[in-house]
C-alpha cells in the first residue's frame, strides 16, 4: 500500500510538473486580465488617468438600458454565428466524407487546400475577398446568367452579411473538415459491415450510424465555430469596416470602439463581461444539447 501511495504521489508530482509551463502563460494572459477587467467594470475610467471612480453597477444598467448599439452588434454576432456554423459544418462533414472516399494516396492534396484557408489570417483573408467582391465578381457579372454578383455585396446590408458568412464559412470548412475526418476514421468498419446485411440506403446509413457515433466529432466543430464567429473581429473589420451604416458591426468591434476610440474603459469592460456570460450559456447549451447526443450514439 505504501508503494502505491508512493507511485499516485509521484504521478501527480509529474503532471503538476508537466501542467506548470501552461500555468504560466494561462494564469497572466486569461485569469489575470479577466479578474481585472471584472474590477474595472465597476468603474468609470477613461484608461490614462490614475484615478479611478468606483461606480458600482452603472456601467451594467448604462449597457441595459441606454445602449441599443450594443445590443444591435449582439444580434447581429448571434446572426452571423447561427449561418456560420451551420454552413462550416455542413461543408466540413461534406468535405471529410467525399474525402475520406478516396484512395489514401489521393487525400493529401484536397486536405491541404481544402485546409489552406484556416492557415491565412482573417486581415489577409478581408483585404483579398475585399477585392473579389469589388472587383472579380464585378468581371464574372458580364456573363449571361450570373449578373447577380454584380450586386453591391459591401454597401447593402443584406449582402454585407452573408457576403461575411461566405468568407468565413469557406475559412472554417476547412478546419472541421479535418476533425470529421479523424472521428470517420474512427469508426470500426465493421460496425458498417453488419449494418449493410440489413441494406440500408446511403443516407439511412448515414443518419442511423455515421452520424451518431461522429457526435463528439460534432460536438467540438460546433463549439469551435461559435466561439471563432462569436469573437470575429479582424475579418470583418478589414472586410466591411463594420459598414454599411454600422450593420455589421461585431460585438468585438462594440468593445474596441467603446475602450480605446472613446476612451470608456469602464464601460468597454463591463461590456465585454456582459458578452462573456453571454456566449458561456449559449456554449454551455451547445455542449450540452451534442454531448446528450453523444450519450444516445
Amino acid at each position: 500500500m505504501k508503494q502505491t501511495g508512493g507511485v499516485y504521489r509521484k504521478s501527480l508530482r509529474g503532471e503538476a510538473a508537466f501542467m506548470l509551463p501552461m500555468l504560466l502563460c494561462f494564469v497572466p494572459v486569461i485569469i489575470i486580465p479577466f479578474f481585472y477587467a471584472v474590477y474595472i467594470g465597476f468603474m468609470r475610467w477613461n484608461g490614462i488617468s490614475q484615478a479611478k471612480e468606483f461606480i458600482g453597477l452603472l456601467n451594467y444598467a448604462t449597457i441595459f438600458t441606454s445602449d441599443p448599439q450594443f445590443w444591435k452588434s449582439v444580434w447581429f454576432s448571434f446572426r452571423q454565428t447561427v449561418a456560420i456554423t451551420v454552413i462550416s459544418n455542413v461543408l466540413g462533414l461534406t468535405f471529410a466524407l467525399l474525402v475520406s472516399s478516396m484512395p489514401k494516396n489521393m487525400q493529401g492534396l484536397p486536405r491541404t487546400l481544402l485546409l489552406l484557408p484556416n492557415i491565412m489570417g482573417g486581415v489577409i483573408m478581408g483585404f483579398i475577398w475585399r477585392f473579389i467582391f469589388q472587383k472579380v465578381f464585378l468581371s464574372i457579372a458580364e456573363i449571361p446568367g450570373l449578373g447577380f454578383l454584380g450586386q453591391s455585396w459591401l454597401g447593402e446590408p443584406g449582402p454585407a452579411f452573408w457576403a461575411i458568412v461566405i468568407v468565413s464559412a469557406w475559412q472554417y470548412s476547412g478546419y472541421t473538415m479535418i476533425i470529421y475526418i479523424a472521428g470517420l476514421t474512427g469508426i470500426d468498419s465493421d460496425i458498417k459491415e453488419a449494418a449493410r446485411l440489413d441494406g440500408p440506403s446511403p443516407l439511412k446509413e448515414f443518419f442511423s450510424i455515421t452520424l451518431p457515433l461522429i457526435m463528439p466529432s460534432v460536438t467540438v466543430c460546433i463549439f469551435w465555430v461559435m466561439v471563432k464567429t462569436f469573437t470575429m473581429y479582424d475579418l470583418v473589420s478589414s472586410l466591411t469596416v463594420g459598414g454599411p451604416y454600422g450593420t455589421t458591426t461585431t460585438v468585438s468591434m462594440n468593445l474596441y470602439e467603446e475602450a480605446f476610440s472613446r476612451n470608456n474603459y469602464g464601460l468597454g469592460s463591463a461590456k465585454a463581461i456582459v458578452f462573456f456570460v453571454f456566449i458561456l450559456c449559449i456554449s454551455l447549451l451547445q455542449v450540452h444539447f451534442t454531448r446528450s447526443k453523444e450519450i444516445e450514439a
